[in-house]
């Protein structure tokens, strides 16, 4: 018997199992999903990194203008604080990426048809589980190794500007601060030609106590390059705030010098933030378990972040992209400033190790886990 072509394909597609024709079509769709994530993606991320840049350096340019921080310097610093600055831009760029990517999808009802042919919800969820276990894997090198060495280089610079502080530098009626070290001055008259400076406030502050210091001449006294950063002030009161009781003192003198700097340039002290993530794990300090757990929380948080912008993103057709954006917005904020009170709660030693850091982001799987899973998501695809 002659068995027609049309015959043949018939018994050889109800031989083969269903599982080999759906396979190929998941591959593409799970790539099609990912493209859609990964475009909007490289956008945000290199958006905020512009906005981040921008700004970053219209902060530091004021004291490029005053001589204060060479040009070379400030490039310096911007770059260090961008790499900083990426453990928290690259997990809200991805939140936002898949809120947008699903957003759109939802919107021109693509996920109705993908949904037809087998790809539910959950199969989205680990789409976006693996896109943000590669981001994840980013940041938490950010966190766990770039963060402590950039801090240390951002230490290092702010050190040598300071060392190489003049009154030259000066300008009247313009405050100069040093992070690094804790002081500011105000002038309000600066004379370059004497290297000293009339009317002034000086300000050093220490972990327990604030010391301001009102003089009516500063003179900055000739020094080698390997002396410290000293200055000789004349006639004036010293005012010392005791930041952890009430015995606060005051203190007239004629003539006081005052050394803001006993180290070198190239020795920086040990902070939280400059420490390796090793060191910080076997610390009890506040400050250093504060900085351990926010280093292990921010990959964590860039996975969570990511699933829970699956379901935030539902839209319906033809309701629009952006439909969504205002709860995903909110959403966000309300973690992250949930993320860093809990930080600033361990720091300062209100709340122990446990639970730390780790409520907000159990917080944040137990919404994930009730909009996914919760009774009213019964029967949807």
């Amino acid at each position: 018997n002659l068995v027609s072509p049309s015959d043949t394909r018939t018994q050889i597609y109800d031989a083969l199992p269903r599982h080999a024709f759906r396979h190929p079509s998941r591959v593409i769709i799970s790539r099609y999903v990912s493209r859609e994530i990964r475009r909007p993606f490289l956008l945000i991320v290199g958006l905020f990194c512009v906005v981040f840049t921008s700004f970053s350096t219209a902060v530091v340019l004021n004291d490029v203008a005053a001589g204060l921080i060479p040009l070379e310097t400030m490039v310096k610093l911007i770059l260090i604080k961008l790499l900083i600055a990426l453990e928290i831009l690259l997990p809200v760029s991805l939140y936002f990426a898949v809120s947008v990517g699903l957003g759109r999808m939802h919107s021109d009802s693509e996920i109705t048809a993908i949904s037809a042919c087998g790809v539910g919800e959950m199969r989205l969820v680990g789409i976006v589980l693996k896109v943000s276990l590669v981001i994840a894997l980013v940041v938490a090198t950010i966190s766990l190794f770039a963060r402590p060495w950039a801090y240390h280089q951002r230490y290092l610079l702010l050190a040598q500007v300071a060392a190489e502080f003049e009154i030259a530098d000066l300008e009247a009626q313009q405050f100069f601060f040093d992070p690094d070290s804790g002081y500011a001055i105000l002038a309000d008259t600066v004379d370059h030609a004497t290297q000293s400076a009339g009317d002034v406030i000086v300000q050093v502050g220490k972990e327990d106590a604030t010391r301001l210091i009102v003089a009516k001449r500063l003179i900055q006294p000739p020094r080698s390059a390997v002396s410290p950063l000293a200055f000789v002030l004349e006639d004036g009161v010293v005012y010392h705030l005791d930041r952890t009781g009430s015995r606060d003192l005051i203190g007239r003198f004629k003539r006081l010098r005052l050394v803001l700097r006993d180290q070198e340039p190239d020795s920086v002290a040990l902070k939280s933030k400059n420490q390796g993530t090793m060191s910080l794990s076997q610390s009890s300090s506040p400050k250093d378990v504060a900085e351990f757990q926010w280093r292990l929380s921010t990959p964590a948080a860039t996975v969570l972040l990511a699933l829970l912008a699956v379901p935030l993103s539902r839209v319906k057709p033809r309701q629009g992209r952006f439909a969504r954006v205002l709860a995903t917005v909110l959403a966000y904020a309300v973690f992250y400033n949930l993320l860093a009170f809990s930080k600033n709660l361990v720091q300062e030693g209100l709340v122990g190790p446990v639970p730390g850091l780790w409520w907000p982001l159990a917080l944040l799987a137990a919404l994930l886990s009730m909009l996914l899973f919760g009774p009213w998501r019964k029967g949807r695809i």
